[in-house]
Parts: structure tokens; C-alpha cells; sequence
């Protein structure tokens, strides 16, 4: 068995020790400390949609925590009395929240009417208060990249390079907001010429180059599509609010208790 004294192993080294650590339950151990272990499952498990990187990451975070744990235990503060204390609050709180999660999980439904409904009521609340512009920002090391990229976003849509570069540069869309950004980026968005196509302007750290794709004049309306989700989610914490309330006061029906608040 092979046993690891840093926390900074390889990836490589882990995918050979899930290899070289079958249980007899065919348990994938991908890292051990003392009597403790973790498994691939249990990795698997708190982050379905793992990366080959986060695998790295996760054990050596688990490695490091067991380490501790077993120095803590050792200096004799798994006895301390505040500390057990805080660990009984911890225990009472995750499993109360975690109660109180599931009962709420399939009761508070948000319907489209009801987020339509909000956007009118609330629909100033969503009025710009500045100049805004949904662009594609490229942080490039060096102006001969720049200008390459420029060259291939002013090509347009459906270019295969094109698609590659958002790839390789891992660019999303986002919104800016005018007066937010540096003097320079802010001018060219949002001044001047107002082109499509900005850049390379030196960064101090490298390049940038920026496709404006819309451009949001103030005192415009954020559309019900762009505001749809933040509606949902300010419905849905009220009613979580309102419906955790009505639970607790049923819970406080079912089970004594006594409040002596007035002694203090």
C-alpha cells in the first residue's frame, strides 16, 4: 500500500493509487490518513460534475483537514469542553437546516404569471440607472494575439476559429455598466465612435480586446427575459421565508418548550 507524506501529490499519482487501492467491496481509495479514508465515491458524490483538477484539489484539502484533525485530537482538544459544545450547536443547527431544507424543497413553487406579475408591479426597479453594454472581453498576453483575435471576431458569427478562441479564452458574455471601467475601456464602449470592435488597449498586465454585442442606453428597461431569473429567486426566498415561519410555528404546537427570556 502506498502511503503519502504531502498533500501537494500529483494527479497522476492519484488515479494510480485508486488503481493500487481496491477494498474488498471494490471501494476506490484515493487517499488515507491513519484509519481514515477517502473514497472516489464520496468525491464523486459532493461534486458530481468534477474536474481531473478538482480530484487533485479535494484530496489534498481532505489530506490536510485528516492531518489536522489527528494533531488536534493528539494535543487533547477533541476533550475541550467548548469545543465539544460548539461541535453539539453545529450538529443541532446542520441537521435542523437540513430538516427544514427538505421539508421546503417540492413546496415553494414560483409560477411564470407570478414572475410576469412582479416585473410589472416592480418594472422601475429594473430601469437602468446608467449606460450599460453586454460585451466579450479577451484578456490576451501580448498585442500580436490581440490583434489576431480582433481580426477573427470582426469576421462574424459561424467562423470556426472564431468559436475556438471563446474556447480557449473562456469568454462569456457579461454586462458592464458605463463610468464602472477603466477611462480608456469606458470611452471606447460607450463614447466616440461607439464601433463594435474594441481594441488592443494595453491593460498593464497585457491586452484587451471587446466585442460589444448590445448597448443599453440609461433609463432603458431590462427586458423580462434578462431579469427572469433574479424574479424567480426573490419570489421563491419569500415564500421559503414566510412558508419556514408557518413550520416552526407548527413544530412549537407539537413540542414543549418554555422561553424565560425575562430573567436575564
Amino acid at each position: 500500500m502506498t502511503m503519502y507524506k504531502t498533500a501537494g501529490t500529483a494527479l497522476f499519482s492519484l488515479l494510480m493509487l485508486v488503481n493500487c487501492n481496491k477494498t474488498n467491496k471494490n471501494v476506490e481509495v484515493l487517499a488515507r490518513v491513519g484509519s481514515s479514508v477517502l473514497t472516489k465515491d464520496e468525491v464523486i458524490s459532493r461534486a458530481p460534475e468534477y474536474q481531473m483538477a478538482d480530484v487533485e484539489n479535494q484530496v489534498a484539502q481532505w489530506v490536510n483537514a485528516e492531518l489536522l484533525y489527528l494533531a488536534g485530537v493528539r494535543s487533547g482538544f477533541n476533550k475541550d469542553v467548548a469545543i465539544v459544545s460548539q461541535v453539539k450547536d453545529y450538529q443541532k443547527k446542520l441537521i435542523g437546516q437540513t430538516y427544514l431544507e427538505m421539508a421546503l424543497q417540492y413546496r415553494v413553487g414560483v409560477s411564470t404569471e407570478e414572475i410576469k406579475e412582479f416585473y410589472t408591479v416592480q418594472k422601475e426597479t429594473f430601469k437602468r440607472r446608467h449606460g450599460e453594454a453586454l460585451v466579450n472581453t479577451f484578456n490576451v498576453d501580448n498585442k500580436k494575439d490581440a490583434n489576431k483575435i480582433r481580426v477573427f471576431l470582426e469576421k462574424g458569427a459561424g467562423n470556426k476559429k472564431r468559436d475556438e478562441l471563446f474556447e480557449q479564452y473562456g469568454v462569456n458574455a457579461i454586462n458592464v455598466e458605463e463610468n464602472r471601467l477603466q477611462p480608456v475601456i469606458n470611452k471606447a464602449i460607450f463614447g466616440g465612435t461607439k464601433s463594435n470592435y474594441i481594441g488592443p488597449i494595453s491593460s498593464g498586465e497585457g491586452y484587451v480586446v471587446i466585442e460589444v454585442i448590445k448597448r443599453f442606453p440609461k433609463g432603458s428597461y431590462r427586458s423580462l427575459d434578462a431579469v427572469y431569473d433574479h424574479i424567480y429567486l426573490v419570489i421563491q426566498k419569500r415564500k421559503a421565508a414566510i412558508l419556514s415561519a408557518s413550520i416552526i410555528d407548527s413544530l412549537r404546537q407539537e413540542y414543549l418548550f418554555e422561553l424565560n427570556v425575562g430573567v436575564l
